[in-house]
């Protein structure tokens, strides 16, 4: 029998393949452009981070149109509070300047309400957009995201409904140089790396995707 992770990779790869291996990619048109958003993120530890990017080196050398994101800027997205990708009526800084506050005293309640736990990698898939790692289990995230949702006033355009757990590796330069090679190969590439999770990053993102971003705050969870 199929773990829920192994199911839900499966399910994702069968989504995506076709878009993938006819090379219906979407090319990264912000990449390493100057940015603004306002993100809660997981920050991984430097050995989940160092595993993660291991897997991106063996990637890359079979594929060189993916855009690698850099090992110090790999992690899990919880919620945009402002998005990098989305245009707003009113300039984004002042947006954040406007709720930052009443955001951030929300999101310290809901740090300390949630208790630490730990996020498993296991599988690596492409979608048409991006290459990512997915990691077990979705519960703990998706409980946090949850309570995001409820208790901020957030703009309406940035909700992120997925409920993965992903971490983004790769984006695309452009057309793949032999898509079904990329997911033969990612088919067959298994991830073991274990992250702590202890607490919650916000940040501003200055320059997509993440290669420039300042912390806001450092939010601990709850002791286990």
């Amino acid at each position: 029998m199929r773990s829920s992770g192994e199911q839900r990779a499966m399910e994702l790869r069968e989504v995506h393949r076709e878009k993938v291996a006819r090379n219906e990619v979407r090319v990264s048109s912000l990449w390493a452009q100057p940015s603004r958003g306002y993100n809660v993120h997981i920050e991984l530890d430097p050995p989940t981070r160092s595993s993660l990017e291991k897997i991106q080196q063996s990637l890359y050398q079979a594929e060189p149109n993916l855009l690698v994101c850099p090992e110090k800027t790999l992690h899990v997205t919880l919620a945009w509070l402002v998005a990098v990708h989305v245009s707003y009526p009113v300039d984004k800084d002042s947006l954040w300047k406007r709720h930052g506050e009443e955001w951030m005293a929300q999101l310290r309640r809901i740090a300390a309400r949630s208790a630490g736990f730990r996020i498993t990698y296991e599988h690596v898939v492409a979608t048409d957009s991006a290459v990512i790692a997915l990691a077990q289990p979705s519960e703990p995230v998706n409980r946090i995201r949850e309570m995001i949702r409820e208790r901020l006033r957030l703009p309406p355009e940035p909700r992120n409904e997925a409920d993965l757990v992903h971490t983004t590796l790769f984006r695309y330069r452009g057309a793949l140089c032999d898509p079904e090679k990329l997911l033969a190969m990612l088919e067959d590439t298994s991830v073991d790396a274990t992250a702590e999770v202890e607490e919650l990053v916000v940040s501003k993102e200055l320059v997509y995707p993440s290669l420039e971003a300042e912390v806001l705050g450092r939010l601990p969870l709850a002791s286990r």
